[in-house]
């Protein structure tokens, strides 16, 4: 984050919990995105992995 802006700033809270989704995202997300895209089809790895 910024320095010169602290309004800005999450709380340590909220940077840990968007840290954990980004990583979620990246590790288990992120890796089906491109075939998803191409079959046009539900993401069912995503569901699975934000439900689990």
């Amino acid at each position: 984050m910024s320095e010169g802006f602290p309004l800005y700033q999450l709380a340590e809270e909220h940077e840990e919990l968007r840290a954990a989704v980004r990583s979620l995202a990246e590790k288990e997300i992120a890796p089906y995105a491109a075939e998803v895209d191409e079959d046009s089809r539900f993401p069912q790895e995503a569901l699975t992995a934000l439900n689990a």
